[in-house]
């Protein structure tokens, strides 16, 4: 074969996928296991309450307290003591520590602070419940004191004018979905990597009724990740569909950067340029926008359902807990076959 039809073979190969050629996948080359469509995009996802706004649903931002919070009393402490509960604080059993808090942008060394709790009736009887959501601290079985790694949420349900803790995880308080009068509400939370890890997510709690108490679950996650890049327009309607290639990528954002960097962006994947993940022929997911390359490529912003999971992953966190999880990037349009 001459070199001039070697070339052309080879570059019409490389045009008939979208994944790294020299960072092929030791994975099972087998068909993903797809489950059954039933209704529209939007139908199938009426489980997720905030999905039918893309931006909304996109959003990293806190809307605040204030469509929340169904009480603000004046002494927010007293008030908490009255419930029987107790900040965790170092200078409730020792002298306090002295900082700038310029400096430190609003986090206290001594620990939870009064303004972190937040009285809203989650539970729907018409009592309001407490909701902190802030820094982590601890206090061990000995009394010692000390900060930890992230952010912590915990629940109290109000019981016969005491409060008690219905819930405990981490992440931060983003949105709230109340539910029809007398109801308890669902919420979604939303959780930033401790330690410098880039991932985050947003993980969607519902209740769970044992008698009069009202706890909570996760049931699903979706996951994002440090510089993938959100759109800011999107389709009219989110667009089904099913991956018809193998080794098909979810990226960062809408271009290949096959090779890595000479120096990598601390967040990146180490040896898959802008990569997230790599999904076989039948995955499927949603496209909630669209945008063209400067070569003509389109790419399409999607969230790939986590009952097809990606055969290997940045973070490759199918976790133990049963709970769905979504992730979200950019993939080439040309191998995704669109549901009618």
């Amino acid at each position: 074969m001459t070199v001039r039809r070697l070339t052309i073979v080879l570059l019409l190969l490389a045009a008939c996928s979208d994944a790294q050629p020299a960072r092929e996948s030791t994975a099972t080359r087998d068909a993903v296991a797809a489950p059954a469509a039933e209704g529209t995009a939007n139908e199938r996802e009426a489980d997720l309450p905030d999905f039918g706004d893309r931006r909304l649903f996109l959003s990293l931002d806190f809307p605040g307290w204030t469509t929340m919070e169904t009480r603000s009393p004046a002494d927010r402490l007293a008030r908490l003591h009255a419930l029987g509960i107790q900040p965790v604080r170092s200078d409730s059993t020792g002298p306090r520590e002295a900082y700038d808090t310029m400096e430190m942008a609003g986090y206290d060394p001594n620990g939870e602070q009064a303004r972190a709790y937040h009285f809203v009736d989650f539970s729907g009887d018409g009592v309001d419940d407490v909701i902190y959501s802030g820094a982590w601290y601890i206090r061990n079985e000995n009394g010692e004191f000390a900060a930890a790694e992230g952010t912590h949420l915990k629940l109290y349900q109000v019981m016969n004018g005491r409060a008690v803790l219905v819930m405990d995880h981490h992440g931060d308080f983003q949105r709230l979905f109340r539910g029809r009068p007398g109801e308890p509400a669902s919420f979604r939370a939303i959780h930033h990597g401790c330690c410098a890890d880039p991932e985050w997510s947003f993980d969607y709690y519902r209740p769970v009724r044992a008698g009069d108490t009202v706890r909570y679950e996760p049931y699903h996650r979706v996951m994002g990740r440090e510089g993938v890049q959100l759109p800011a327009t999107f389709l009219a309607r989110p667009r089904a569909f099913t991956v018809a290639n193998d080794g098909y990528l979810l990226r960062e954002s809408p271009s290949i950067e096959p090779d890595p960097a000479a120096e990598e962006d601390w967040y990146r994947w180490e040896g898959h340029g802008n990569a997230l993940a790599e999904y076989g022929r039948g995955a499927r997911g949603i496209a909630l926008a669209e945008r063209t390359d400067g070569t003509g490529r389109v790419w399409w912003f999607v969230r790939m359902d986590g009952r097809t999971p990606p055969r290997d992953a940045q973070f490759d966190e199918q976790n133990g807990e049963g709970i769905r999880l979504d992730r979200l990037g950019w993939m080439s349009s040309r191998f995704l076959t669109a549901e009618p």
